[in-house]
């Protein structure tokens, strides 16, 4: 999809908070553009509902982002990270590639690549790697490398060898836990699709292993969706856990909750609030939050909240 295909685009404007924005209407994908802080922000949205306006939903998500969702201390990180080598023209050069976070031009949870690598050193105090390019600095946590596509280039990386004994396998060893007989979700705003991982562990289990999970996107014309799905140890017919949602800018949207009874939480170990819509309200979980899924913690007074597409088609 390219700006060949844009039918219109309706100016709006935060007079709350002196912000101007665009909405560009592509027929299949609608997006809101606006600048704050020095940041880009790009997100999908959906048509408003009669007797509104694309005026007035775009001013109540623009005041709502700057309420609620903005995160002025998000440092410039990447996630399931690796830095390729390779010879242009006779020169060797490094490119970075991993889950981007706090960008200032593209939404968390993108996955990118860098410019030209200028500088290359491995912060032990922080746990990270730090690539420098001409623009940017991107620091990058020793646990989420992924070590796989690294070995490649493992001469890139001072001490490789040395980190990768250390660091290899911690970001299984970090996820949450939860007792047996709940089922917990957890999100981050540096996972594609801000889905990390799942746990759950049945109340019978004689030896308190979890649930094997499947889960995946399906990419759709105007909306994608994140499908996840747990079954018990080797019996792919029994589903225990069917959770699907629309995942949107900073929030995600159930469309499907099922757990066989069982409670469901929510977690975010991200860096950014994330809100998750549910059967029992909007809950708001802010960086480090867990909550089960009950109207006691949904919010009172629910946020006017993005609810198009988390990557508009790709279109910039």
């Amino acid at each position: 999809m390219d700006s060949s295909m844009l039918e219109q685009e309706i100016n709006v404007y935060s007079d709350k908070y002196d912000i101007k924005g665009v909405i560009k209407d592509y027929g299949m994908v609608i997006k809101l553009v606006f600048s704050y802080n020095g940041r880009r922000i790009v997100m999908g949205m959906s048509r408003p509902f009669p007797g509104s306006s694309y005026e007035l939903l775009g001013q109540q998500i623009i005041d709502s982002y700057v309420d609620n969702l903005v995160n002025d201390n998000e440092k410039l990180m990447l996630h399931y990270w690796y830095v390729e080598s390779f010879v242009s023209d006779g020169e060797r050069y490094q490119m970075g590639h991993g889950v981007v976070t706090g960008h200032q031009r593209l939404t968390d949870g993108t996955w990118i690549h860098t410019s030209v690598v200028n500088d290359i050193h491995v912060d032990t105090e922080a746990e990270e790697l730090v690539v420098t390019t001409m623009n940017s600095v991107y620091h990058c946590p020793l646990a989420y490398c992924d070590w796989e596509h690294q070995n490649e280039y493992s001469d890139v990386i001072p001490d490789y060898e040395v980190l990768k004994m250390k660091y290899k396998g911690m970001d299984t060893l970090l996820r949450p836990v939860i007792e047996p007989g709940k089922v917990l979700l957890v999100l981050a705003n540096f996972c594609e699709y801000y889905f990390h991982s799942l746990y759950y562990v049945p109340e019978d289990s004689e030896d308190n292993t979890p649930c094997e999970y499947s889960a995946y996107p399906h990419v759709g014309t105007f909306q994608d969706s994140f499908l996840i799905s747990a079954y018990n140890k080797g019996l792919e017919c029994n589903e225990l856990v069917d959770v699907r949602y629309f995942p949107h800018y900073q929030n995600i949207e159930f469309y499907s909750e099922y757990t066989d009874e069982k409670p469901l939480y929510v977690e975010n170990i991200g860096y950014s609030v994330i809100y998750v819509q549910s059967s029992a309200g909007t809950i708001k979980l802010a960086p480090g939050e867990r909550k089960e899924v009950i109207p006691e913690n949904a919010e009172k007074e629910p946020p006017v909240l993005p609810d198009g597409d988390l990557y508009p088609a790709g279109v910039y």
